[in-house]
């Protein structure tokens, strides 16, 4: 090596830009095979695409995101007075609330894999502004193990003032893209939907043929089509009655087989989205699979499989990079899912019941779930009085009658004495 490529070494640093080769030789973004081009765009067109980026985002972004902060014995309440709770529980800049804010971040995750945000510092390092940026617009940049972001639009910003969500990664640097994935899947259902608008626009459907026995013209065959095209051809005209001359006969003929599988093939696209997505197929409205006994049991699998990932991933990254490093452990964000496990008002009540009676809630702690207001006396505690402790089972007693007990046993003595 020589003297030119040694300084070359020491004083310029090798630069990259980090990128999903992986996605250049697994997917198939652009043209599927289906014939379709299938871009973020074109990928939301179709309505089981559009549906499942709604109900992920707006599930997301309608949980509650609290900053709680641990006491010395464990305990865990909402930090109300904490400089970050208003900038995550109610607007993390002066464009949008945190639900606006937590929808443009799953929306970038759902289609591009990656979601990135600005963290604007006051003079003390404080965050003071959550501002997203354009997932497109940004390049993840890595410099000898150093990790920056550049900026379409010019300028830098270090990592620890970025918020890089991102899904299944391949590297530890970028997401993979939903859609670039489900490509081929989202440009069947496109084609799908093309066909099906073709296979409607043509009231006849091509599902008959008109014969006679007379020779025809081509004057005659020329204005038999063109009355034809524009009587019978739209799905309006479906169910006209047919007026035929030159003694022409109208032979109806069955749809081919791959017509009649249409609805069948729909119903696999849908099933397909839901797979690409994790979700229920009955949240994108198909009902083939589901019935009133298992659609409770799917919506709780709903929270635990498909919500709970995004949530972690994205809490694991704001507690990382939004407080100080001796808050962390202390101080923490969480997004408040009880309201999407609380179940039906049955199952609410059995478990309300159990927990108020071996003491583990108290009657506000309960209302206050159900976001109802306090009551007096509501702070208290109880438990059943047939439930005993271990060391008084061993001691013959139980935690509901020893106090009595004691004071049977000291009246006994007295009169003893």
């Amino acid at each position: 090596m020589g003297i030119l490529d040694t300084l070359q070494s020491v004083f310029f640093r090798k630069k990259e830009t980090r990128q999903n080769n992986f996605l250049a030789q697994m997917t198939t973004r652009g043209n599927s095979p289906a014939g379709v081009v299938v871009t973020d765009e074109t990928a939301m067109n179709f309505t089981a695409v559009w549906a499942a980026i709604r109900i992920l985002s707006e599930s997301v972004a309608q949980l509650p995101l609290s900053v709680n902060e641990t006491d010395k014995k464990g305990n865990k309440s909402a930090a109300l007075n904490h400089q970050l709770y208003y900038l995550l529980h109610k607007r993390p800049n002066q464009q949008m609330t945190t639900y606006t804010f937590i929808q443009k971040c799953m929306l970038d995750l759902l289609t591009r894999g990656n979601s990135y945000v600005w963290i604007k510092r006051n003079g003390g390092a404080r965050p003071v502004e959550l501002m997203p940026l354009v997932a497109t617009e940004v390049k993840l940049v890595e410099n000898e193990g150093v990790i920056y972001y550049e900026l379409e639009q010019g300028g830098v910003i270090d990592q620890e003032d970025i918020l890089h969500f991102k899904i299944m990664s391949r590297d530890g640097y970028l997401g993979i893209s939903p859609v670039d994935v489900g490509a081929s899947a989202i440009g069947y259902g496109l084609a799908l939907e093309k066909y099906g608008n073709s296979f409607f626009g043509n009231g006849a459907k091509v599902s008959g043929v008109l014969s006679t026995d007379r020779h025809l013209s081509d004057e005659a065959i020329e204005r038999l089509k063109v009355s034809f095209q524009e009587n019978y051809t739209q799905v309006g005209d479906a169910n006209k009655t047919m007026v035929l001359e030159e003694g022409l006969k109208f032979q109806q003929i069955s749809l081919s087989n791959e017509a009649s599988q249409f609805l069948k093939s729909r119903e696999f696209s849908i099933t397909e989205i839901a797979r690409l997505f994790n979700l229920p197929p009955h949240l994108l409205r198909d009902l083939t699979k589901s019935s009133f006994n298992n659609i409770s049991e799917q919506s709780r699998e709903f929270v635990q499989y498909s919500l709970m990932p995004y949530l972690i991933m994205m809490e694991s990254e704001m507690n990382c990079k939004l407080f100080r490093k001796n808050e962390i452990g202390k101080v923490e964000c969480k997004f408040i899912v009880n309201a999407l496990l609380r179940g039906t008002p049955k199952d609410r009540s059995e478990y309300y019941r159990t927990m108020l009676n071996i003491g583990a809630m108290s009657i506000d702690e309960i209302r206050k779930y159900e976001e109802l207001p306090t009551i007096e006396g509501g702070e208290n505690h109880f438990m059943q009085l047939n439930m005993a402790t271990l060391n008084d089972i061993i001691k013959g007693g139980t935690l509901g009658n020893s106090e009595t007990e004691t004071e049977i046993d000291k009246d006994a003595d007295t009169d003893k004495k």
